[in-house]
């Protein structure tokens, strides 16, 4: 396995030449951000290259958009992606027990990368085509909740870290490295977890515990979070009255913790039960599956 990828081998093994991507330089000790866009082919050059080597040796952490933007696009938005180039999971806890399960799992796909950015953190990435946005985040918010990775990054205008740069977020500096596990590009039939134990983003009104709206930046609140955690732990057999004092536990900041796990755990058993009396079948729509 070839941990020694470089920077430029990793842009132009994973994109087009003409594919807009946006660069981010983020320096945690000053706080400044420098974003640019511009080709692939542009960014994997030399001189750009050499500018991205600077910014990393004074300081700045260096991430790249996960996936291709408009060729027209200023910006780094949800709106502005174009093409679906990767789906992708960030593991910041429990790493390598995640990571295993990830890679021993059959119903998904063995991925092309995994980037180590830091002692104990992974950044799985898998190359598909044939993807449209909602399908790519649909994706990978059932597997962050079912692995246990990150359920905030799983938007599709994400910046990810590359290979070959260090990563200086903390105290002691960690070189990126990269395993290349797979050449091929994968298709939304590779990838066959169900995908309704999260709440619909179009169908809100059956399953969502609460009336919290979804942030307008894209991200998961901290309720539908709970819901995937309480829907994952009942969908595995784990004891109610268990999956409910966890719960309460870790909502503290609610003015009435118990009875929110209450009702989270009580709608997602009815949920559940729902579901197993239709069967529990999923059909297939685009090769991703739904109730």
């Amino acid at each position: 396995m070839d941990t020694t990828i470089t920077s430029w081998e990793y842009i132009k093994q994973n994109y087009d030449p003409d594919d807009r991507l946006a660069v981010v330089i983020k320096n945690h000790q000053t706080g400044q951000v420098i974003q640019r866009l511009d080709s692939a082919r542009a960014i994997a050059s030399r001189d750009f290259q050499t500018w991205l080597r600077f910014q990393n040796e004074n300081g700045g952490c260096v991430y790249l958009s996960v996936n291709a933007l408009q060729p027209e696009a200023t910006g780094r938005t949800r709106r502005q992606v174009q093409t679906i180039r990767h789906v992708y999971l960030d593991i910041d806890h429990n790493g390598p027990a995640a990571l295993a399960a990830v890679l021993a799992d059959p119903r998904v796909p063995q991925p092309n990368y995994v980037l180590n950015t830091s002692p104990g953190k992974f950044q799985i990435l898998w190359k598909v085509e044939e993807f449209t946005l909602e399908q790519a985040e649909r994706l990978q918010r059932a597997m962050a909740a079912e692995f246990g990775a990150d359920l905030a990054v799983v938007d599709a205008a994400r910046v990810l870290r590359i290979p070959n740069f260090r990563n200086k977020k903390y105290d002691r500096p960690t070189q990126v490295t990269a395993v290349k596990l797979s050449d091929q590009i994968y298709k939304p039939s590779h990838f066959r977890l169900q995908l309704d134990l999260l709440p619909d983003p179009a169908n809100a009104t059956a399953s969502r515990p609460t009336t919290n709206h979804r942030p307008s930046n894209g991200r998961l609140s901290q309720s539908e979070i709970d819901w995937a955690r309480v829907m994952r732990d009942l969908s595995h057999g784990q004891d109610p009255a268990a999956v409910q004092a966890r719960l309460e536990q870790q909502r503290q900041d609610k003015h009435n913790p118990a009875d929110y796990a209450a009702r989270t755990v009580h709608k997602a058993l009815a949920e559940l039960e729902r579901r197993r009396s239709l069967g529990a079948q999923c059909t297939v729509d685009g090769g991703l599956c739904h109730d």
